[in-house]
């Protein structure tokens, strides 16, 4: 295997909101390219082979890369990955993705490599979405929640959104009481109908998720709404962290007296006021979970993550099993 100070690595991640790609040999960055979101659910195929497209051009005029990473909300279920790396496997050029060290994986995936191979970790995703996976080594691991915003995300900023949107209404409707957040989405839709805010944009997933930064503005001026809907989500969040737990034997939740670190991303659980963060880890700690560490994915952890996949292939193997996963 090359010395991975003198590799070349084509990295990727992107999640609801965004994707960024970079060719790297070493530490060195040779290009890179800030991206629109590369999810495969609600975004046509036509979007994927164009933002394939940005990234072979973002590529364009490097060497030959030695191993790629993907690691993507585009790989949200096993079947979407599967697609996903065929369509990849298609477009770009073989440069792009060597044989057997391309690698196309869930978002998540990367945060494994934020703690030792042997730990017992609990990742938990909040951010436009949810998601959570948890691991005991890599002799298990599981991965619960994620079923994007129409079946799931409990606890990320569509469903907090969603719910504000909903009390709003329910105020206005006079059955339900009244709330700071009315004025706060007020403000954001400029006075026009919430329906036509929502329904006439053309990403209605992300304009309801950005309200969940009104119901953190409500929760810091004491508004009882906005305070129940982050106590719910973060009690939603928890009991699949719950889940997660107990399917690979870790922590309390999993009948054994381990402990448990937990790793938290997302922009909900790492921005500065720790609104949602602070709440979910109260709920956490009776599980086992000792020790908290909000992290974002960087390119150090990308390169790690690589490095990990193509020295550790059992490692992947047992990835692969509960995270959509799928080695070209």
């Amino acid at each position: 295997m090359l010395n991975p100070h003198e590799s070349t690595s084509l990295l990727v991640e992107g999640g609801g909101s965004h994707t960024w790609a970079a060719v790297t040999k070493g530490e060195r960055i040779l290009a890179e390219a800030q991206l629109p979101t590369l999810n495969s659910i609600g975004s046509p195929a036509e979007a994927q082979l164009a933002l394939l497209s940005q990234v072979a051009a973002a590529a364009r005029g490097a060497a030959t890369v030695d191993a790629a990473l993907f690691a993507v909300g585009a790989a949200c279920t096993p079947s979407y990955a599967q697609e996903f790396a065929d369509l990849l496997a298609e477009e770009l050029p073989r440069t792009l993705r060597p044989e057997g060290c391309t690698f196309v994986t869930n978002d998540v995936v990367p945060l494994f490599f934020t703690e030792g191979r042997d730990a017992h970790q609990l990742v938990v995703i909040a951010g436009t979405g949810s998601g959570v996976t948890a691991r005991r080594g890599f002799a298990a691991v599981a991965r619960h929640g994620a079923h994007e915003y129409l079946l799931g995300d409990d606890g990320g900023a569509f469903d907090i959104g969603r719910r504000a949107l909903r009390a709003v209404i329910a105020a206005e409707e006079r059955r339900g009481e009244p709330t700071r957040l009315t004025e706060l989405v007020a403000c954001r839709t400029g006075g026009s109908e919430i329906d036509r805010f929502v329904y006439g944009s053309g990403t209605p997933k992300q304009t309801i998720a950005d309200v969940a930064r009104d119901v953190f503005a409500a929760d810091r001026a004491g508004d009882r709404t906005a305070q129940a809907i982050l106590e719910r989500s973060a009690e939603r969040l928890a009991d699949v962290c719950r889940g997660a737990l107990a399917a690979v034997g870790a922590g309390s939740a999993g009948g054994a007296a381990t402990t448990v670190t937990a790793t938290l991303t997302g922009s909900l659980l790492t921005e500065p006021s720790g609104r949602l963060r602070t709440r979910l880890e109260r709920r956490l700690r009776p599980l086992g979970v000792t020790t908290f560490r909000p992290r974002a994915v960087n390119l150090p952890l990308l390169r790690r993550t690589v490095q990990g996949l193509r020295s550790d292939p059992a490692a992947f193997d047992i990835i692969a099993a509960a995270v959509p996963a799928v080695r070209l």
